[in-house]
């Protein structure tokens, strides 16, 4: 899991932030969690819940140096990237812990995926009772990530010295051992009522894992006497005060904590049971509360599993062989531990097995021979679907027993050609003599799209049969590196050795255009479940694509060839800058479109949807044989006219999620939710899943599979 970890006593220091480095060290040898550190640049205590409003923030890093030293390399004002592969990076605000916990939720360490947990401190020094946990900047630092929406954790550590002594260096040592793996139990079996936890640890000599209590508390809620002590300054009885003198009323700091620590003796007498007895008594506290300062009543011990070795489950198990680094890994990972906790997640296929993959990765064999023991991410035949000419001879061959389909008008006219060299055009176009008679008459324009690529590879306009062999002449001019690939960037990523079958369909020259977006053409990515054999399922959530620059008409290009990219909406081709330049923006976001009107093109895209897989179903059997052991994810890609009549431009599977971009990754994580919740739980389980409320079932029809 991702944990943030903030507090209020600053970075490493023998004197101000003793603790923090033994609990690093803790987490980095005991656990597998996936560890950000974000924390003022200074000493923060006592400070609550509060930001520098108005003030700017800036962040430096450094990196800790050996084991057990508080010292470190920096700061640095950006991250050191030669340094990051040896030493654990700290980010340092220079700001409060709250902003701490928020820049850290939001802004840093994107690239790690969501914040599953912030903990915040160890703080030097208990914070037990109201007096205490209403000013902690510790316990601040954990309600500002659950008022975020992150479970949060505010860790204490009790002291009777503030010296440390080699003696007490072990004792710390313990309590950071006790508090990971409290800190694990707690997140693990996070109670759904409860916001955040404040768990104080007392540094007693005494402390020991599986031998030190553990229990839960209520908050003592006792009061302040005041915090200050008021001292005169000394001057002349004939001096008046002016503005910029110095006033003669001092106010020092001066806490009274021996009343607060006869609150806590008062409240024993009394017969009750708090935070601030149970951490006298030499146990460790842990107090639930809602992001109110209102707790959460929990009442028992807590009695942790200590043995070293963890309880694996072997009969199930969830292989993802795709590459950890992979913008999908994470979101894959967070489905899978918050719905299948149990299972365990392999490097290899182990029993029960649900594998998530690439295509090539996954044993088709056992699929066939291990229908019930074997769950796999893709369906082996899909070609009806995600081979243009495929597709588009699914469309005809179905329209064409049904002309009442939508596909009639939602999926363009469509031709194919065959082109070994650009010599041989003529004798294709022959062949293919409906396009043509259709080209020669000089009314349309067309789109060209190499029948195997995908990303936007080799798309090309035309609108005569000239322009057509100037296109095929330029392709074998290309220049290739080893692998291949077209070395010109102009090229939109050209595969040479892709370029045999085409399709020729036409281009919509009329398309939605939105002055909110300067007019920039778009197409809506749309994810699609297929699960087993068959249901289909519609993701609510679409994004919109936009090309780099604004639409003109293809008619209005005077060049021997149609300039692309206003036409492409492929933000692959755009690069990293895309999502920046508001090139990605989710549907229901989308300006300059009315609800009805966005209510209108859903419907469309559904029917379009369930038409189409219908069409794969019933005509072409061969090239799409759904399994009810296999599930496959597609991405379907739209565009809409000036009327908001949708037309299907082309059917992907393995889609690149990564052009949904940071801003929008939330998309990608509930997609991913949903997915594993429908598709992937009732293969362990054998239940009956419920559709999730961003999923709409357009289509519900068993086949025979193999």
């Amino acid at each position: 899991m991702h944990v943030l970890l903030t507090n209020d006593d600053g970075p490493l220091s023998d004197a101000a932030s003793p603790y923090i480095k033994s609990f690093v060290e803790a987490v980095q040898r005991d656990t597998d969690w996936e560890l950000s550190i974000v924390v003022p640049h200074t000493q923060r205590s006592w400070i609550g819940k509060a930001h520098l409003a108005g003030h700017d923030l800036s962040a430096t890093f450094i990196y800790p140096n050996a084991q057990g030293q508080n010292t470190f390399l920096g700061p640095f004002d950006e991250p050191q990237q030669h340094l990051r592969s040896q030493h654990q990076e700290w980010a340092l605000i220079d700001g409060t812990p709250a902003s701490c916990a928020d820049i850290g939720v939001y802004h840093l360490y994107k690239e790690k995926g969501p914040v599953d947990l912030v903990v915040s401190g160890p703080n030097f020094g208990r914070n037990t009772t109201a007096v205490y946990a209403t000013s902690s900047g510790t316990i601040g630092a954990a309600m500002e990530g659950a008022l975020s929406g992150v479970n949060s954790i505010a860790l204490s550590y009790g002291f009777d010295t503030r010296e440390i002594t080699p003696e007490q260096k072990l004792i710390i040592d313990e309590a950071s051992k006790i508090s990971v793996k409290l800190i694990q139990h707690l997140y693990d079996n996070w109670n759904s009522d409860v916001d955040l936890y404040a768990v104080n640890v007392p540094l007693k000599k005494e402390l020991k894992l599986g031998e030190t209590k553990i229990e839960y508390t209520s908050i003592l809620e006792n009061r302040w006497r005041s915090l200050f002590q008021m001292a005169e300054r000394s001057s002349r009885p004939d001096e008046d005060i002016v503005d910029g003198a110095e006033s003669k009323y001092i106010f020092k700091w001066k806490p009274d904590f021996q009343a607060v620590h006869e609150t806590i003796l008062a409240s024993e007498e009394r017969g009750e049971h708090n935070d601030g007895i149970v951490l006298g008594r030499g146990h460790v506290s842990v107090t639930p509360l809602k992001a109110i300062f209102k707790e959460v009543h929990t009442s028992g011990e807590i009695n942790l599993d200590i043995s070293s070795s963890q309880q694996t489950n072997t009969e199930n198990s969830i292989y993802l062989s795709i590459d950890k680094y992979s913008y999908i890994h994470p979101a894959l990972t967070k489905a899978i531990k918050s719905h299948l906790p149990d299972i365990p997640i392999t490097g290899s296929i182990q029993g029960k097995t649900f594998q998530y993959g690439e295509y090539e990765d996954l044993d088709f064999d056992l699929l066939h021979s291990s229908p019930d023991k074997y769950l796999v991410n893709s369906y082996i035949y899909r070609k009806a679907l995600i081979r243009k000419h495929y597709l588009a001879h699914t469309v005809h061959s179905y329209v064409v027993k049904n002309p009442q389909s939508i596909l009639t008008k939602a999926f363009p006219e469509t031709f194919q050609l065959e082109v070994d060299y650009a010599e041989f055009l003529e004798d294709s176009l022959d062949e293919a003599y409906e396009l043509r008679s259709e080209i020669e008459k000089g009314e349309k324009t067309w789109i060209l799209k190499p029948s195997m690529s995908d990303r936007g590879q080799g798309i090309r306009l035309f609108r005569t049969v000239d322009q057509l062999q100037a296109i095929f002449d330029s392709f074998e001019e290309l220049p290739t590196d080893d692998e291949g690939e077209d070395a010109s960037e102009e090229n939109h990523g050209v595969i040479t050795s892709q370029l045999r079958h085409f399709v020729v369909q036409e281009y919509m020259e009329a398309p939605l255009l939105l002055e909110e977006y300067h007019n920039k053409k778009f197409h809506f990515r749309v994810y699609v479940l297929a699960n087993g054999s068959l249901e289909v399922l519609v993701y609510k959530r679409i994004l919109t694509l936009f090309a780099a620059s604004e639409y003109q008409s293809p008619r209005d290009d005077n060049d021997d060839e149609i300039g692309m990219f206003g036409h492409l909406t492929n933000t692959c081709l755009q690069g990293e800058a895309a999502v920046g330049n508001n090139s990605v923006v989710e549907f229901e976001q989308l300006q300059g479109v009315s609800a009805e009107s966005k209510s209108q093109i859903f419907d469309q895209i559904c029917e379009v949807v369930r038409e189409v897989f219908k069409a794969a179903i019933s005509v072409d059997k061969m090239n799409f044989q759904p399994l009810k052991n296999a599930f496959e994810l597609y991405g379907l890609d739209f565009i809409v006219d000036d009327k908001f009549q949708v037309q299907l431009l082309e059917i992907n599977a393995f889609p690149d999620f990564k052009q949904t971009g940071e801003d929008l990754k939330d998309l990608i994580y509930e997609l991913f939710d949903d997915v594993i919740e429908y598709s992937v739980v009732p293969f362990f389980k054998s239940s009956t899943p419920n559709v999730p409320s961003s999923l709409v079932k357009v289509l519900d029809e068993s086949t025979d599979g193999w």
